[in-house]
């Protein structure tokens, strides 16, 4: 089941606009929802105390995100708008109560956070790669590069960031593997590794 957005409809929940760099919520704010964005990019982000950033995840248009706001007391980090976003809100306690009442979907939804964790679990690793040329073959190996021709929905610029590079060491390292001849790219952002 990919869109969450249709099958929670039933709660209804609230519309937010958000204009591009609005902040959602911020870290320690009260955890009263889960988000499903309907429209745009937000980037959930910790921020030190240097000013400086750690992204933790992008939420993109069909996804949710802040799900771990069902059992938390507040949000651990910073839901910024990337982009003019709009995201329909679904209040804790009426997700909590949707989810008991429909037993196969609850199930659904435990399956969904279970491929999520997988997911980041996968991107942790890739982030534990010391050299930029293992973390991108990694990356694409990940997106599934290996087996067959991906397309980026996200500029480069956007996915060096989600794996830890500068956009100028992505592009040097993917224009390397080209030379090489371990990476074809028949589009600008399509990628296919041999």
């Amino acid at each position: 089941m990919d869109d969450w957005g249709k099958v929670l409809g039933g709660i209804g929940g609230t519309v937010r606009t958000l204009e591009a760099g609005e902040a959602l919520f911020h870290r320690g704010d009260e955890a009263r929802a889960v988000f499903h964005v309907e429209q745009g990019r937000l980037r959930l982000m910790r921020c030190g105390a240097d000013g400086s950033a750690v992204t933790l995840h992008v939420a993109r248009a069909g996804s949710l995100f802040a799900e771990a706001a069902l059992f938390a007391p507040h949000y651990h980090c910073d839901a910024v708008a990337e982009t003019d976003s709009r995201v329909r809100m679904f209040p804790k306690a009426a997700l909590l109560l949707y989810l008991r009442a429909h037993p196969d979907l609850n199930l659904a939804f435990s399956a969904y956070l279970a491929r999520e964790v997988q997911r980041l679990r996968g991107r942790q690793e890739v982030m534990r790669l010391p050299h930029a040329r293992d973390r991108v073959v990694a990356w694409l190996t990940q997106l599934g590069a290996a087996e067959d021709s991906v397309a980026l929905d996200r500029p480069i610029s956007v996915a060096a960031q989600e794996i830890g590079l500068t956009h100028e060491a992505l592009y040097r390292t993917l224009a390397a593997l080209v030379a090489e001849g371990r990476l074809e790219r028949p589009g600008k952002r399509v990628f296919r590794l041999r």
